[in-house]
C-alpha cells in the first residue's frame, strides 16, 4: 500500500500529511455472514490543541460532545448514502443515529459510551456489530448547525483565536492537524473486523460540514460489507 508522507517544520512544530492505513480480517464475509445490522457509535473527540482562553470544563465538553454527534451524523449519512446509490454500499441495516444516540443516552451520557467496549455497547443497542471511531485534532469546528447541533456563541468567539498563529508567524486555516480511526468490531467476541486510520490536513476556511464529510467519505469508501 502506498503512503504518502510529507512533513512540514515551522518553527518547532512538526506536521504530517496523508497518511493512511486500512485493514481487513481475512475471514470478513465467513464471520460476518449472519450480521444483520450495525450501529455507528458516537464518536469520540480528542483536542490536542492549545485550548482557547476563557473555557470551562462544561464548554469543553459541549463542543466535544457536540462535534460527536456530528461525526457521528456524517458518517451514517455517508455510509446511507453508498448504500442507496452504489452497488459497492454496505449491504446490511445501518441503524438510525436517532435510535442509536436515544438508547445511549438512557444509560448513560455520550462521553461515558466511548469508554464501553463493543461487546457492551452492541447488546446495549441490540446490533451485530458497532463503528467505534476517534477523531484527534487541534482546533475545534465553530458551525455545526448543518447537523442540527448548537454551539454557544461564546465558543464560536472564542475559536477565532488560535495562540498557534502567534508562534507559528502564518495561518492555521488550513494545516496537517487531523487525524481520525474508525474500527469495525463484532459486538460478541469484540474482534476488529476492519479498520482505516488517516493523518492529514483539514481546511478550516469550508464550512464545518464540507470538512466532516469530506473526511468521513473516505472511510465510507472503503467500508466493507458491499453487496
Amino acid at each position: 500500500m502506498k503512503k504518502f508522507v510529507f512533513f512540514l517544520l515551522v518553527s518547532a512544530v512538526s506536521l504530517s500529511s496523508c497518511n493512511k492505513d486500512y485493514y481487513q480480517v481475512k475471514s470478513f464475509y465467513k464471520k460476518t455472514e449472519e450480521h444483520k445490522e450495525i450501529a455507528i457509535l458516537p464518536v469520540e473527540i480528542i483536542f490536542s490543541g492549545l485550548q482557547p482562553f476563557d473555557l470551562t470544563e462544561e464548554d469543553v465538553q459541549k463542543q466535544e460532545e457536540g462535534e460527536s454527534r456530528a461525526f457521528q451524523i456524517s458518517l451514517h449519512s455517508e455510509l446511507l448514502k453508498r448504500k442507496e446509490n452504489s452497488s459497492k454500499g454496505p449491504k446490511l441495516k445501518l441503524q438510525r443515529v436517532s435510535q442509536t444516540n436515544k438508547i445511549i443516552q438512557e444509560k448513560m451520557t455520550i462521553r461515558e459510551s466511548w469508554e464501553l467496549t463493543a461487546e457492551e455497547m452492541a447488546e446495549l443497542l441490540g446490533v451485530d456489530a458497532v463503528v467505534k471511531s476517534r477523531i484527534e485534532k487541534k482546533r475545534y469546528f465553530s458551525d455545526l448547525a448543518s447537523y442540527g447541533i448548537d454551539v454557544a456563541s461564546k465558543i464560536i468567539g472564542l475559536l477565532a483565536k488560535d495562540i498557534t498563529v502567534f508562534l507559528t508567524g502564518q495561518s492555521l486555516k488550513k494545516s496537517n492537524d487531523i487525524y481520525g480511526r474508525y474500527e469495525l468490531l463484532d459486538g460478541t467476541s469484540g474482534e476488529t473486523l476492519w479498520s482505516m486510520s488517516y493523518e492529514e490536513a483539514a481546511n478550516y476556511k469550508n464550512p464545518a460540514d464540507q470538512v466532516i464529510n469530506s473526511l468521513n467519505e473516505k472511510a465510507a469508501k472503503n467500508f466493507p460489507y458491499k453487496k
